[in-house]
């Protein structure tokens, strides 16, 4: 299966589109579509118990796809913000080749103006033509191979160029208004789908940036592999059409063989296929092009005067155009690699896996949870006060349940781990949280873990944990507590320093013993929540509430 960028753009839209149907009205009509996709895929002889990640989730692209512009209909309003960043991101790169091509021919052809008194300086020629575009061309390999370096070593994130931070805000702001001018409008739903994938970078970075980084970078090399191909073809043109004379003086420099020396060094990776008085000038020929003010070009032959333009030509090819060319070719692959090996493990993907591989049912505190049945794990099946953890319990030698061995629990990732304070959820409130995991993410609870929310006194009980098990985790609060600078910090360090490679979630309920436990998408607490939360920038750590309480 291949992906596109545009194709992770599109999922990420639609997803965030369900993200903020928030009544519970609507929750239900997503989840039934969602169940309803799987089973399609299943019935289609997919085997869609046995698909990759990728795969169910962009089958469920296409079907969104299909409903997003059936219920948008025809005209401009079914825009997806994939298939505008796809044509925008077409149309500047042929903007740029175009204005490269036009600027290398426009310089080219007035640097080359003749007028049949002073040749043309080839230094000159050289240093700004070749010279300067190889200078370029090494520069941008050093930061690539600094960004490949601090990539490997961890030591520190990788930042963007200036150049690429002008590039994208002219994609995201510049080029749209350039566009609507000269009656190529977007309307209200492209410039808006522009916007969100321009939030996709600003505020998504650490997810996205590395298949945004790529695009960007490459739009330089179209320009200046254009620009250099503009400079040969202008350079050919005036060759073709005009009486060319080229030149070299220096006042440091008097021996020719010197010259001769650097040219032999500078044309091999053409002298091996191009005649020897075509791949540089001889040394006759140098020596009978140099210039001396006193004498000027009257004793000069005109075989030597144009002997230089195929050495300059194949320069600007070899050293100017082709190793742009490459690097275009590179950065095409390294972007395929990158959005190959997109992270579609991240916690927002798996709750729409989630979502679409567990039936929607409905869960009352009197029913057996069909977690507890069959157990194969060294749990009590006491529901009542079973799989309560006090801190104590783990990796020491008292008493307390035993916890899962990393193989079990990677086995079945329907279950998740839940944190919870102690002194608010008790062993009492075990089936309401079961209940509220169950229905809200559609996970079981293997097991509830008493913390104290200090991470100096949390932090081994929590590393056992990380080693014991593979299952997600959920910490469970009070949507009323406000979410402070310590609580918030201690979270970060969940994720980053010990929960690194699973799903973290943070289920907001109403206080224990409340009935029910439901949190509104419009109370304010959840709002700053929210707000507390996004501004944390981790996209592995996502906020829920609960809405579907008992009898739901």
């Amino acid at each position: 299966m291949t992906i596109y960028l545009k194709d992770i753009i599109d999922l990420d839209y639609l997803l965030s589109l369900d993200d903020q149907r928030d009544s519970v009205e609507e929750k239900e009509k997503t989840l039934a579509r969602d169940r309803e996709i799987f089973t399609q895929l299943d019935q289609t002889g997919l085997d869609a118990g046995d698909m990759e990640a990728p795969a169910l989730l962009f089958s469920w692209l296409e079907y969104r796809r299909l409903v997003f512009f059936h219920e948008a209909g025809e005209g401009p309003s079914a825009l997806l913000p994939g298939r505008v960043f796809s044509s925008l991101y077409r149309w500047i790169v042929y903007v740029l080749v175009i204005t490269g091509v036009l600027s290398g021919i426009s310089m080219a052809y007035s640097f080359l103006a003749y007028h049949g008194t002073r040749p043309i300086n080839v230094t000159i020629f050289f240093a700004v033509f070749i010279f300067f575009h190889v200078l370029l061309f090494f520069l941008t390999l050093f930061v690539l191979a600094g960004r490949f370096f601090k990539g490997r070593t961890g030591n520190g994130e990788p930042h963007y160029s200036t150049v690429h931070t002008l590039l994208s805000v002219f994609f995201f702001k510049g080029f749209p208004g350039i566009l609507k001018k000269i009656g190529r409008p977007l309307g209200e739903k492209g410039i808006a789908t522009i916007e969100y994938t321009a939030s996709l970078i600003r505020m998504r970075n650490r997810e996205y940036r590395l298949v945004f980084f790529w695009p960007f970078f490459v739009l330089s090399s179209f320009f200046a592999a254009a620009f250099s191909a503009g400079a040969l073809g202008g350079t050919l043109f005036r060759v073709a059409v005009s009486d060319m004379a080229f030149g070299w003086q220096s006042t440091l420099i008097a021996a020719s063989d010197r010259i001769h020396g650097a040219l032999s060094v500078i044309s091999f990776p053409w002298s091996w296929f191009v005649p020897g008085s075509f791949a540089h000038p001889s040394l006759e020929q140098i020596e009978g092009s140099r210039i001396l003010l006193k004498e000027g070009i009257s004793t000069l032959a005109t075989k030597d005067l144009v002997s230089w333009w195929p050495f300059l030509c194949l320069g600007i090819f070899f050293y100017a155009v082709l190793p742009r060319l490459m690097l275009i070719m590179v950065s095409f692959m390294a972007q395929r690699r990158a959005v190959g090996q997109f992270d579609f493990e991240r916690p927002r993907f798996k709750k729409l896996l989630v979502r679409m591989k567990s039936p929607i049912m409905d869960i009352r505190f009197d029913e057996t949870p069909v977690n507890l049945a069959g157990r194969q794990n060294n749990f009590l099946a006491d529901p009542s006060g079973a799989d309560f953890l006090e801190p104590d319990s783990l990796g020491s030698g008292g008493p307390g349940p035993e916890m899962p061995s990393a193989k079990q629990t990677q086995s079945n990732s329907s279950h998740a781990v839940v944190l919870v304070s102690g002194s608010v959820y008790g062993q009492e409130n075990f089936g309401a949280v079961q209940e509220a995991v169950r229905q809200n993410l559609f996970l079981g609870v293997r097991s509830m873990i008493s913390l104290s929310f200090d991470y100096s006194q949390d932090r081994e009980l929590l590393f056992s944990l990380a080693k014991a098990s593979k299952d997600p985790v959920i910490l469970l609060q009070e949507a009323w507590q406000p979410p402070i600078r310590g609580l918030l910090h201690y979270f970060v360090q969940l994720k980053t320093q010990i929960f690194t490679d699973r799903p973290m979630y943070i289920l907001l309920t109403q206080t224990p013993g409340a009935d029910p436990w439901v949190v509104d998408g419009e109370d304010i607490n959840f709002k700053v929540w929210k707000r507390a939360i996004h501004q944390l920038g981790n996209p592995d750590i996502l906020l829920e509430r609960v809405y579907r309480g008992k009898g739901v």
